[in-house]
């Protein structure tokens, strides 16, 4: 009989290559970003950041369609050995060859690409589909737990040693191979069977399959369309949240800091609440939280202390967590077990390129408006859409996705 904390196991496992790899990502960016600002103007960081970013953007869908055709352990570990050997490139040129640096670092995104469609496939793979809406939100926490200690551990090692952080990144990033490692040895139980998907297509047409199908699965595209939107809106967190600390909230890098730990405790409190909502409450709860984000963000920029601020943002971005949570697992609910990397890449390449765009258009925003007024109207935009996912829902999608939890539960004996 197969022990029950076998699961649990599994899921603590690519938890924890998952953290150390996020780890090491804060590490690496926040080290580079220090190095060439030190050096040179915000506009070589911004083209350091383009060379960076491009490549991972455009090899996503690939990465999900090569996690749908082959072992997605090798591919996991792969990604994770290829981004150590990146990131000690990135040291190793860092000093003395900027764009040598740079060139490492696209690399390194790309090697990335790899990791989250594997990832999600290795998960359903070793989680029974009973326990797969708990343990994305598990994975959910990841972003929250990360940006606290990611990036408070990447301000420390930059301060000190900029070619040093990187080199502990590159630890962090070899260290993030060991769980997956360990967990390859055990087999994926609870992956559905491909082979009913017929004769394997060449490449170029699984590439499309995803997009392709879609069109016939309306709950799936609209979490890729409210991805897109949010992308657009909240593409530029960073930006918003950083002028508004040193603005209008007359802060420090203390208050900012703080903000972003206020995000990560209340992220990980959001996955925390998303993984505790009944699975028939899923749509509901997803399109509320867009619509409570929203509320809050809008009011954040109302704030005038910096405490009522650190409290709106708790709420904003506890919304947040209940959407990171149930996200996955509301996309993949009713897409076939053979593309569902790609449908997750499709939503990552969608979300990802949006929100590259948004970061130009929020620019030339803050030019003719102030930053309360562009804070303000994109908590309306989110509250406007969150209404907009739940009213355009598609009804026979929802009776399909609570039919589906319904069967998912276990019978008791």
């Amino acid at each position: 009989m197969t022990s029950p904390p076998a699961p649990h196991r599994s899921i603590v496992r690519l938890w924890a290559a998952s953290a150390l790899s996020s780890a090491s990502t804060w590490v690496m960016q926040i080290s580079l970003f220090i190095q060439v600002l030190h050096d040179s103007s915000p506009a070589v960081l911004a083209a350091v950041e383009l060379v960076g970013t491009l490549p991972a953007l455009a090899f996503m869908m690939v990465a999900g369609t090569l996690a749908d055709r082959f072992d997605v352990r090798r591919l996991a570990i792969g990604s994770m050995v290829a981004q150590a050997l990146c990131v000690l490139g990135m040291a190793l040129a860092l000093d003395s060859a900027l764009w040598v640096a740079a060139a490492f670092y696209g690399l390194q995104g790309l090697s990335n690409t790899f990791w989250p469609p594997a990832r999600q496939q290795w998960l359903y793979g070793v989680v029974p589909p009973a326990s797969r809406a708990a343990a994305n939100a598990r994975m959910g926490s990841v972003q929250g737990t990360m940006t606290v200690v990611g990036a408070s551990l990447g301000g420390v090692l930059s301060a000190w040693n900029p070619t040093g952080g990187m080199t502990v990144a590159c630890v962090l990033q070899i260290l993030a191979a060991l769980p997956l490692l360990q967990q390859a040895k055990s087999p994926l139980t609870h992956a559905e069977p491909v082979g009913e998907s017929g004769p394997q297509e060449s490449l170029r047409k699984e590439l499309t399959a995803g997009v392709r199908v879609l069109r016939d699965l309306p709950l799936a595209r609209s979490v890729v369309w409210i991805g897109i939107a949010w992308g657009c809106i909240g593409g530029a967190y960073d930006v918003l949240l950083a002028a508004y600390a040193t603005g209008p909230l007359d802060g420090s890098g203390t208050v900012l800091g703080a903000l972003y730990v206020m995000d990560g405790l209340a992220v990980i409190a959001g996955t925390v609440i998303a993984a505790r909502i009944v699975l028939q409450r899923h749509l509901s709860a997803y399109a509320g939280a867009y619509i409570f984000q929203g509320l809050a963000w809008g009011a954040l920029f109302l704030a005038g202390h910096p405490v009522v601020a650190l409290a709106l943002l708790g709420a904003m971005r506890l919304a947040s967590g209940v959407i990171i949570a149930l996200d996955t697992t509301v996309l993949l609910a009713t897409v076939p077990a053979h593309l569902r990397g790609r449908v997750s890449s499709i939503h990552m390449t969608t979300y990802s390129g949006m929100a590259r765009l948004s970061l130009a258009l929020f620019g030339v925003l803050l030019t003719v408006s102030d930053v309360r007024t562009v804070g303000v109207c994109t908590g309306a935009a989110s509250v406007v859409l969150g209404a907009l996912w739940w009213w355009r829902r598609d009804r026979e999608a929802e009776r399909r996705y609570a039919a589906e939890a319904a069967d998912d539960v276990p019978a008791t004996t």
